[in-house]
């Protein structure tokens, strides 16, 4: 697949823009179209690596509206937008009035990078050659290429990649100017740039932490016995789980390593496919059993927890014997 920079450099460009009402890739890995013509016509005039710089609109947070807020780079794999998105990000569009039934024909992204919010460009600055106003229902619904010029603009931005959903995790990331964070990373055994965040393709194992602590008292309300948990995949859950302690302020609350594929004595599954398919199905069941509180992180009971373990490993399962 195209390097970005090899995207945004190349003649014509291979850079594209839309508008969406927000920009969570860690919940939507895609980008979505709502009738055949529009998808085919996106990849046929693309290529795989495509990147697709996205400003908000509609109901977007009012200091998003009109502002360019983050850039997708995507394949050209179809599916369903269900099978793009986390269950609950899934569910919520679809009992929506805006969004029911809509933008359901996806194209999968595969990574994302977030724009610092103190300099976020107007689109109508940012893509001052393509963008005007009369053009907005156009490039919301099909998308629409940029020129060379507006194209090179991605290089000044201050980005962040972030997580993309069913890619592999992103771990930390900082902020830096585009010609930065979409360069390669340098050859060698350690990374010679702090932009380079995903895990590398392997063997992974899935994970549940569960946050000690007072939950009532962490969430506001009486958590009713229930606990607060996060689900992931890694290469080193224990290493996870550090991570987010190390987040934390030092107090009365840490996360704990509740589940494992080492814990239970199991191997890590062979690749990032096999164990995202897992963690997906494990989001599934703590919608449908637990309650969802943004993103990875769910309040469920002790059986719901252990019913979206049990029902995780076996979907990963058939995944590595595919």
């Amino acid at each position: 697949m195209m390097d970005p920079l090899d995207a945004i450099r190349r003649d014509p460009p291979n850079v594209w823009f839309t508008s969406f009402y927000g920009f969570d890739p860690g919940s939507w890995g895609y980008l979505g179209f709502s009738t055949p013509g529009m998808r085919n016509g996106f990849i046929s005039r693309s290529e795989p690596g495509v990147l697709v710089v996205v400003y908000g609109t509609g109901s977007a947070p009012a200091d998003e509206l009109g502002k360019v807020i983050g850039v997708l780079q995507c394949s050209h794999r179809v599916n369903n937008a269900k099978a793009f998105m986390s269950p609950t990000a899934w569910s919520t569009k679809e009992q929506s009035s805006e969004g029911a039934g809509k933008w359901n024909l996806g194209v999968k992204a595969t990574r994302a990078w977030r724009v610092a919010p103190e300099s976020r460009p107007s689109i109508a600055e940012f893509a001052n050659e393509t963008y005007t106003p009369g053009r907005g229902q156009a490039i919301g619904s099909q998308g629409m290429p940029l020129t060379a010029g507006e194209a090179l603009k991605l290089l000044d931005l201050d980005l962040q990649e972030v997580q993309v959903f069913g890619e592999n995790p992103v771990i930390e990331a900082a902020f830096g100017k585009g010609t930065e964070v979409l360069s390669p990373s340098k050859p060698g055994p350690v990374s010679q740039t702090p932009f380079m965040v995903r895990e590398s393709e392997g063997p992974k194992s899935l994970y549940v932490l569960a946050l000690d602590g007072d939950t009532s008292a962490f969430l506001g309300r009486d958590a009713a016995g229930q606990k607060i948990i996060k689900v992931g995949v890694s290469k080193t859950p224990l290493g996870r789980c550090d991570d987010h302690n190390r987040a934390l302020p030092r107090g009365a609350f840490s996360w704990r390593l509740l589940r494992s594929n080492d814990q239970i004595g199991a191997e890590p599954f062979p690749n990032s496919r096999s164990a995202i398919e897992g963690e997906t199905e494990m989001k599934r069941v703590l919608v449908a059993h637990g309650q969802s509180l943004g993103g990875e992180f769910f309040l469920a009971d002790d059986q719901a927890v252990e019913t979206a373990w049990e029902s995780g490993m076996n979907k990963a399962n058939e995944w590595a014997n595919l």
